[in-house]
């Protein structure tokens, strides 16, 4: 005699789970959580391949030896050898311009007219440099020495502009 069990009772009271959107939701990031990990294990599996062949071939490249052809190196020689020719030709063209450059100068020096004019307002700046030292020890005014060399400068600063008033002269009569 089999004596059947009645369910019932505990079918009433267990709960019937709602269809809500938040229990929906639930239900979709759980599917989404099964997806991930299968993937982030497929992922994984990946990156160990990809890890065990990189290093079989860096293994490998260790043992390689680099060899050139000899016909690449005749090549290169080849090409070394065109570019340093012409760099030896500006070379030596550059070298006989200044060649010829320098016989035309024809024992002279150049000096640009802005470099003689600066050389002259440096004289002129010296000379006054020498008189305010002079007037600046008061004792030695009563030296007739002192009075020589302020002459002396006088007189230069008078040849160094009466210089820069010919060469004008002399600069504007060539054009």
């Amino acid at each position: 005699m089999k004596k059947k069990f009645d369910f019932t009772a505990e079918m009433k009271e267990v709960q019937v789970t709602k269809s809500t959107p938040k229990n929906e939701y639930l239900e979709e990031e759980k599917r989404l959580l099964g997806i991930n990990v299968k993937e982030l294990a497929e992922l994984n599996d990946n990156v160990y391949g990809l890890r065990t062949d990189l290093t079989s071939l860096v293994d490998l490249l260790g043992k390689y030896k680099l060899s050139i052809t000899q016909d690449t190196q005749e090549q290169a020689v080849k090409f070394g050898n065109t570019v340093l020719g012409r760099f030896i030709d500006q070379i030596e063209t550059k070298c006989t311009e200044a060649e010829q450059r320098i016989t035309q100068v024809d024992n002279r020096i150049s000096l640009s007219y802005k470099a003689f004019y600066i050389l002259i307002v440096i004289l002129i700046t010296l000379s006054s440099f020498l008189v305010c030292m002079i007037v600046a020890n008061v004792e030695f005014l009563h030296s007739w020495l002192i009075w020589r060399m302020v002459a002396a400068c006088g007189l230069i600063v008078i040849l160094g502009i009466t210089m820069v008033i010919v060469v004008m002269i002399i600069c504007k009569d060539k054009k």
